[in-house]
Formats: structure tokens, C-alpha cells, sequence
């Protein structure tokens, strides 16, 4: 009785991922899912003219069919900068991120730390909100 009940267990969260995003549910990130969260680990891809930019987090919750919600250590890292943040709201469609929370970019020789920034035009724009202090590195 208690395997079936541990089956039927296991079958009712990976419907539940499946339908909500197509998620490929491991024994891995089965063990770690949290109720509080949709999708472990999320990673997508902005594909930006010149470069591609990933996107990842630890958890991700959605807020609609386009928007999502990254929350614990988020990551925006292409060939040249990267962008690291603890909750960012990222929608797919139009490839476009807003974070209200402290946040740190880094270039070569630059570093940037921010109250917030959002990215639009598939990340060729990158504005930083709040605060914000600029380190130049030599």
C-alpha cells in the first residue's frame, strides 16, 4: 500500500510539471522540488543579435503564459557580461527581464551594483535602477 501511495505520489507531480511548462522531471530534481515553486532549476536562452544571453535560476514560479518569476541566484551571463540577482521577472515572448532587487553586472574591467535593472530589445539595452555604483577595473 505505501509503494502505491509513493507511485501515485510521484505520477501526480510530474503531471503537474509536465503540463505546466513541459519540465523534464529527473530523480534528482524530484527529491528537491519545493511546493512553493513550479520549476526547479529554469534555464532559457535570449538570442540576441550579437550574442546569446542565458538565463538561470535556482526556482521559478509562472505568472502567466509568457512571464515567469526567477527567484535564488538568477543568472543573465553571455560572451561578454554577466548579471547575477535574487529575483527577476523574465517573460519569454518578448525576451525582455525586470528585477527590483539588488543586483551586480559584470564586464571586463567594469562592475556595476544596482537597487534593480531591466533588460529589454533581447538585451541590447541593460538600464540599472536605484542606487547604483560603478567600479572601473584596470
Amino acid at each position: 500500500m505505501l509503494i502505491l501511495s509513493i507511485f501515485l505520489t510521484v505520477i501526480f507531480f510530474a503531471t503537474i510539471f509536465y503540463k505546466k511548462g513541459n519540465i523534464n522531471v529527473t530523480k534528482e530534481n524530484f527529491l528537491s522540488i519545493d511546493p512553493k515553486f513550479d520549476i526547479v532549476n529554469p534555464s532559457f536562452t535570449i538570442n540576441n543579435a550579437k550574442e546569446k544571453i542565458s538565463v538561470t535560476a535556482n526556482k521559478g514560479n509562472f505568472l502567466n503564459n509568457n512571464q515567469i518569476f526567477l527567484k535564488n541566484n538568477v543568472f543573465f551571463k553571455s560572451n561578454s557580461f554577466t548579471i547575477l540577482s535574487d529575483e527577476v521577472t523574465y517573460d519569454k515572448k518578448k525576451q525582455t527581464a525586470v528585477s527590483k532587487s539588488t543586483s551586480k553586472f559584470e564586464s571586463k574591467g567594469t562592475e556595476i551594483i544596482s537597487e534593480g535593472f531591466s533588460i529589454t530589445e533581447k538585451g541590447d539595452i541593460i538600464l540599472f535602477n536605484g542606487k547604483t555604483s560603478l567600479i572601473l577595473k584596470q
